[in-house]
Order: C-alpha cells, then structure tokens, then sequence
C-alpha cells in the first residue's frame, strides 16, 4: 500500500480593484471629463469633449488625487442643479 502526501493548495491571489482613469459626464453621460491638475498654481479645471461644462476647483494640495478632483466637480453640479430649481 503506498501512501502519499497530501497536495498543497495553490493561493489565488485577486487583482486589486483600481481607480478608473476614465469619468462620466453627469449632464451629457459621456466618458470624456479631462482633469488637469496645476499643482503650482493650486487648481484643477475639470472639462468634458461633448458638452463643453468646465468647472475650476481651488482646493488643490499636494496629496490631491484625480479622483478627488472629479468627486468636487459632482459634488458642486448636483449642488448647483438643486439650487436652481
């Protein structure tokens, strides 16, 4: 009778989540927000291709992020859209 080890299981390692690179736009829903982040001048103007809404933010550090930008500019639409109304 012959015994034989037990196997090992192999580790299935998942890739981590990221960030997207690419944003929607909330008043036309294209993928064509273009971020541009001026570190020296601390502000970040937020742009999309198909509909032409521009935003500039003023709340630029060092440690800002992309998606920190294009989170402000949501914030401040939807705020704006309300108070219109």
């Amino acid at each position: 009778m012959r015994m034989g080890r037990r196997r090992r299981q192999k580790v299935r390692r998942r890739p981590q989540k990221r960030i997207p690179d690419v944003y929607p736009c909330p008043a036309c829903g294209n993928t064509a927000i273009k971020i541009e982040l001026y570190r020296d001048n601390s502000i970040a103007t937020v742009k999309c291709g198909s509909c032409g809404i521009e935003m500039t933010i003023d709340e630029v550090n060092p440690l800002t992020e992309p998606v920190d930008i294009y989170g402000t500019f949501i914030d401040r639409f939807y705020e704006e859209r309300t108070t219109e109304n």
